[in-house]
């Protein structure tokens, strides 16, 4: 296997950073599947190299939340749960409205005219992979017209999150038919400088995209009425 399987890999790339990313890759987009256990001798094999670099790797992996590291070397692949699920969403849904709301103080004409050249990327046939990738384009670009690098590194990394989710939940083969053009609104407001109506139409879509997924989850049999139930209680009586 080739340590440059990453794209954001290079030839002077520390060997556990190329592994890291490799992995990352392969997780984000479940061709790891969520679960599964790995072995730190059966991954060095694979990439050629000591356990060292692999160890290094597998402990990013766990500051980002991607693996548990067990006993004996061993680690498994997160599990996709209804926490899970709802952490990333209602990040989402504090930081999108607030980039969109910043974004129509900020944003200069050549931003809005790339935001709307992305828009118009939707016109195309697009499978849902690739949709998605434009989605997270659009929605990272409004984050950097925020003016806030933490935002647009938060947005970065739940993007990269939901990924993992659409791609668990969601055959990424099939052909999308349409395209419903829900993103134009929002360039609209952003231009007339109206944050409040840039902030409501992210709200109601981030909304939207919600209920789809928690749908989409429970018709797989990944999450069932109880666990929802039971976790909405929690986090309603949570500190």
């Amino acid at each position: 296997m080739s340590l440059d399987a990453s794209p954001a890999a290079t030839a002077h790339t520390p060997v556990s950073e190329r592994i890291y990313l490799a992995l990352r890759r392969e997780i984000m987009r479940c061709e790891i599947a969520p679960g599964t256990t790995l072995d730190a001798a059966a991954i060095a094999d694979r990439y050629e190299v000591s356990k060292t670099p692999v160890r290094d790797a597998m402990q990013k992996l766990a500051a980002d939340g991607l693996v548990a590291i067990l006993p004996r070397s061993g680690y498994r692949v997160a599990a996709i749960t209804f926490q899970a699920v709802h952490e990333i969403l209602d990040l989402r849904a504090a930081i999108g409205p607030h980039a969109a709301r910043q974004a129509a103080r900020y944003a200069t004409a050549a931003e809005i005219a790339e935001l709307r050249g992305i828009v118009r990327e939707y016109a195309a046939p697009l499978d849902v992979g690739a949709m998605q990738q434009v989605a997270r384009r659009f929605h990272i670009a409004i984050a950097r017209c925020a003016r806030n690098k933490r935002v647009v590194a938060l947005s970065e990394s739940l993007f990269d999150e939901l990924e993992r989710l659409l791609r668990f939940a969601i055959d990424f083969t099939v052909k999308a038919g349409q395209h419903s053009d829900e993103h134009t609104p929002l360039v609209d407001a952003i231009e007339a400088g109206d944050g409040e109506r840039a902030a409501a139409i992210e709200t109601a879509h981030i909304r939207h995209a919600r209920e789809f997924l928690i749908e989409r989850l429970m018709t797989l049999g990944y999450l069932s009425e109880s666990e929802i139930r039971v976790g909405s209680a929690a986090r309603s009586t949570g500190p």
